[in-house]
């Protein structure tokens, strides 16, 4: 449901609707704003601009599989792009109480297309996702009559067009949007609109049911799910709004004063990553704001099908290169007034100081549950802290200098991390030089360091120091998160990201220890940067096997010709069985095609039954959403010399035939 509260001049006749139910009815306000601007610009030269202003998304045709995490939880990574085609459609109607009263015009929104979800970055609270639409159709109907001019929907199309950014929890309940500044309003709502009707929302691997909390445009709600009969079906219900978006923030629902009753079904079916494959949804919304205001609903229908999963190299840094073009709200919020663009962190926040937390963390609970989740509630709250107040990120050395239990300091470093502000950089850093710390709790911020958003030239410093200490943890710590501080300067300041590759490579060069040149591998891998591949292929002739199974994972992420070709040659002609296993881990990262006749010559000619067995693991893992794999396991079920394998092969390919799960 969406909420969009008008601060234009409307029609004199619908000025009667008031502010409460403008929240919970917000595209028809959205409508009347959008449509009785003073000014009206040329809708050419701004849908041109629309369709340009932000780069479009890259359209991979090599599919991904459904890969399923080690831990049940849903699959956030980096660079994975999920295509749809969607089909929703939206009506508000309205009916006056009063005998003499004038009621708003109905109205319809449809809306048809590609919606394209592509993730940017995930830490461990948030992820960060690029989201597109491609519209085929858009359509506004006014009492049954089309309300779009040719010149309206050319710029509406437009407007609807632009890629935009959405801030999840891990979870996967949506709290903020980063838009473009001085997108069209109407086409805002609409887009968010979907991105709230297609949270899917659970806390760690789905049970049997469990209810969260959500928010949509109108404000806060329960929400029960509900696992149904067949294998990843769940339905999904609001329960109740219990907060309703206002120009201050959510505030509690006076029920009182404003009654909202909600109907809704949606019917999820996930894939083995727990990300939507099919979405079938319909709500029904109803709002009498009493005193003689017209009773106002809203009914939504939406279908979402998977078209495909594919990579997308222009995700990772998508949001930071473009944030300063961007306008972020809370996705709870009245879409048309002017945001206040830390209204979330500040109700996140909810008033409390860092000596609260600091309190809160030095009292967790005992239950090893209700003290994960207090954990993860003083690292979001932190890092609103930081963000509003970027000085007070200077008190955590001090406290950690004091000293403070790991599992208490964890969540300050996270939120360091996280905010990624001038201020937090330096405290890692100073965290980092601070002999008196802890070793466990200085190589979590070693790690924390590695993994902020904007790496500052402090940080860096930071990094390579620790990354020469007499500790071996905090040693090969830093050296792994100099390789990510690489991939994440990239986008902002290539020249640096650069000297790091250079730095990591020379070290490779110059090192004669087995386990150090491993090490540096994987830095190098997680560069994510071309120029890293030339050492990486010096470490696939090391005579070490560790070396080159470390070579083998590192090629997994980066985006050249020449990998596929350089696995293949691994697979088929290295001499350990577990660099051989590598590359069916490499693989699991990157397109199948290419690889897929590599893959088949190990699997009926390798040696080794544990590669073998590997192999039909993550054939099966694709076995339906690749249907060349099917052949490949049909022949393993038949011909393979181990009996276990035979059966694992089979096992899959009777799951197809029954459309369940192995």
């Amino acid at each position: 449901m969406l909420a969009i509260g008008a601060m234009r001049p409307v029609p004199k006749r619908h000025q009667a609707l008031s502010l409460a139910a403008l929240l919970v009815l917000g595209l028809s306000a959205a409508w009347w704003w959008s449509r009785t601007e003073a000014a009206t610009p040329n809708p050419a030269s701004e849908a041109s601009r629309a369709t340009a202003t932000l780069p479009s998304p890259l359209s991979q045709t090599e599919p991904e599989p459904a890969r399923a995490s080690v831990d049940g939880k849903r699959a956030w990574v980096p660079g994975s792009e999920y295509r749809y085609s969607l089909d929703v459609m939206q009506q508000v109607a309205f009916k006056q109480t009063q005998p003499q009263g004038d009621a708003p015009p109905s109205m319809r929104f449809h809306l048809k297309g590609e919606w394209r979800v592509g993730i940017v970055s995930a830490n461990d609270t948030r992820v960060d996702a690029r989201v597109s639409l491609l519209p085929e159709n858009v359509s506004v109907d006014v009492e049954g009559h089309d309300a779009l001019s040719p010149d309206q929907r050319q710029l509406l199309m437009g407007s609807l067009s632009l890629p935009f950014f959405v801030t999840l929890e891990r979870t996967g309940a949506a709290r903020l949007v980063h838009m473009e500044t001085g997108t069209d309003v109407l086409a805002q709502g609409l887009l968010r609109s979907v991105v709230a009707a297609t949270q899917f929302v659970v806390q760690g691997a789905p049970g049997a049911g469990w209810q969260s909390e959500e928010h949509d445009a109108t404000g806060q709600y329960n929400a029960a799910y509900r696992r149904a009969e067949a294998p990843l079906h769940f339905s999904k219900s609001k329960l109740a709004y219990t907060h309703v978006a206002t120009a201050q923030g959510l505030q509690p629902l006076a029920k009182d004063k404003l009654r909202i009753e909600v109907r809704t079904d949606s019917q999820f079916q996930l894939g083995a990553d727990l990300w939507t494959e099919a979405l079938v949804a319909s709500e029904q919304l109803e709002v009498d704001a009493g005193d003689g205001m017209p009773r106002a609903s809203h009914d939504l229908r939406l279908r979402l099908r998977l078209l495909g999963r594919s990579r997308d190299t222009s995700l990772p840094g998508a949001l930071t290169a473009l944030r300063d073009r961007l306008t972020t709200v809370p996705l709870a919020s009245i879409q048309g007034q002017a945001q206040d663009p830390q209204a979330h962190h500040r109700q996140i926040l909810g008033g409390r100081r860092f000596e609260d937390m600091l309190e809160d963390l030095r009292a967790l609970p005992k239950d090893e549950q209700a003290r994960d989740d207090a954990r993860t509630l003083a690292m979001e709250r932190l890092r609103a802290l930081f963000v509003l107040e970027p000085a007070e990120a200077l008190k955590v050395p001090g406290v950690l200098h004091e000293g403070l239990e790991p599992l208490a300091a964890s969540p300050m470093l996270g939120a360091l991390s996280a905010a990624s502000t001038t201020e937090s950089i330096q405290a890692l850093s100073r965290i980092l030089e601070d002999g008196d710390v802890s070793v466990p709790v200085r190589t979590d911020a070693v790690a924390a360091l590695g993994m902020a958003e904007a790496p500052t030239p402090e940080g860096v410093e930071a990094l390579r120091a620790r990354a020469r200490d007499t500790q071996a943890e905090l040693r090969d710590t830093a050296t792994l998160a100099l390789g990510n501080a690489a991939m994440r300067m990239g986008a902002q300041d290539a020249r640096g990201s650069e000297t790091l590759v250079q730095e990591l490579g020379a070290r490779f060069r110059s090192s004669n220890s087995v386990e150090e040149k491993a090490l540096l591998m994987r830095a190098l891998g997680n560069t994510r940067d071309a120029r890293a591949l030339g050492y990486i292929e010096e470490g696939l002739r090391e005579a070490a096997p560790q070396v080159r199974q470390a070579a083998v994972e590192a090629l997994r992420l980066l985006v050249d010709p020449a990998v596929d070709s350089l696995l293949a040659q691994r697979l088929l002609g290295d001499p350990s069985p577990e660099v051989r296993k590598a590359v069916v881990f490499a693989a699991s990262f990157r397109p199948l095609g290419p690889l897929l006749p590599a893959l088949e010559q190990a699997l009926r000619g390798d040696p080794s039954d544990g590669l073998r067995a590997e192999l039909v693991q993550f054939l099966g893992s694709r076995v339906t959403t690749t249907l060349e794999v099917r052949p490949l396991l049909a022949w393993a079920s038949q011909n393979d010399s181990n009996a276990s394998i035979r059966q694992a092969a089979l096992g899959f390919l009777e799951a197809v035939s029954a459309n369940t799960g192995p």
